[in-house]
């Protein structure tokens, strides 16, 4: 609990030195876009520390990709 603190600390930190330059320059897609991502970032490291399974987003493209390769193969034979 006191790692996942730190963590959102930490990132707090960052945005708090970060956004205000993007909305000083008037960059509020960015803005967006940066929060988006540091939230999403924030989530997954959190769940990590916290021991949390995290699916491989490899294996959603292998699972996607098979029904093609088996097509690809009898399609050669």
């Amino acid at each position: 609990m006191l790692k996942s603190f730190g963590l959102i600390l930490l990132f707090t930190a960052v945005s708090y030195f970060h956004i205000p330059q993007l909305a000083k320059d008037k960059m509020i897609r960015e803005i967006w876009i940066f929060s988006i991502l540091m939230l999403f970032i924030t989530v997954l490291a959190i769940a990590q520390i916290n021991k949390v399974p995290i699916p491989n987003p490899l294996e959603l493209i292998a699972i996607a990709v098979e029904p093609l390769s088996k097509l690809l193969q009898v399609s050669n034979k």
